[in-house]
């Protein structure tokens, strides 16, 4: 046992002691707690599946490209946190991952709640230009869902994920989204 002496203890704990020690152990726990993994991730427990990625859903940016492909049969579990605004500056606004209990004809699932997260699954069929504009042509299918603040979710179109909030008017948004997704085994939902 490492027997260390009482006045030595409060040099390392107490900024206020004079020590350049109780400096780099500040500094070290607070690199530490900045680089712990958010809210999100904390709410993994031991049946969650593998965590595949954490990623920050703007409320502003439309869809998010997740980075990832998804097959047909694939499940995940999805968890998210935080805050974001349907209408900068508005306080009645702000919602959480569920969404305000509002639904509208601008949004991509008009019967789910306003600004709640949700899910979109693109599977691209063909790409082609536009013999007059050049402009390019994508002719794909595409799966939207609900995710909110927690879903269980198989897969039921094989393509790339893409996160998003149920805003189609989203310039005005503001805040962000901290989601979790993790890859389940086949056998669970």
């Amino acid at each position: 046992m490492i027997k260390i002496p009482v006045r030595r203890l409060k040099k390392l704990f107490y900024p206020g002691s004079g020590s350049k020690t109780s400096f780099f152990l500040w500094l070290w726990l607070f690199y530490w707690l900045v680089s712990f993994p958010g809210p999100a991730a904390w709410c993994q427990t031991a049946d969650s599946g593998l965590l595949l990625k954490q990623i920050e859903v703007q409320a502003s940016a439309g869809w998010i490209d997740t980075g990832l492909e998804v097959k047909e049969g694939e499940k995940y579990e999805i968890v998210a946190t935080g805050t974001i605004s349907c209408q900068q500056g508005n306080p009645v606004a702000d919602c959480g991952p569920d969404g305000l209990d509002l639904q509208t004809v601008q949004q991509p699932l008009t019967g789910q709640n306003l600004g709640a997260l949700v899910g979109k699954v693109v599977k691209v069929l063909s790409i082609r230009k536009d013999s007059e504009t050049g402009e390019e042509i994508r002719d794909e299918v595409t799966k939207v869902f609900f995710i909110g603040s927690h879903s269980r979710i198989e897969i039921t179109l094989e393509g790339k994920l893409y996160l998003g909030v149920n805003d189609s008017v989203y310039a005005d948004n503001s805040g962000h989204f901290t989601v979790s997704i993790f890859k389940r085994q086949t056998g669970e939902i």
